[in-house]
């Protein structure tokens, strides 16, 4: 196949892989780092949303009694009123 190809991209072959390679290489890290971090930024969105799934009844009690606890750990809200009808 080189032999069919122009002199001058037979000299310089080496230059323009080279070149070729870097541009890819920029090409796939800026992809892959964008990529990733949505990935990432996603993942933490869905682990606080399974979060907020898994604790509904004792955050739909803490509205109520301003008094909770919620993944282990006992909460008091200090500026909630617990006579407010919900």
């Amino acid at each position: 196949m080189l032999a069919a190809a122009p002199t001058w991209l037979g000299d310089n072959l080496p230059q323009i892989s080279g070149a070729t390679l870097l541009l890819l290489i920029f090409i796939v890290i800026r992809f892959v780092q964008k990529a990733a971090m949505r990935a990432a930024l996603l993942l933490l969105i869905a682990i606080a949303g399974l979060l907020v799934y898994a604790n509904r009844s004792p955050l739909r009690a803490c509205a109520k009694t301003c008094e909770c606890e919620i993944a282990g750990r006992h909460i008091t809200v200090p500026t909630c009123s617990s006579k407010v009808k919900l």
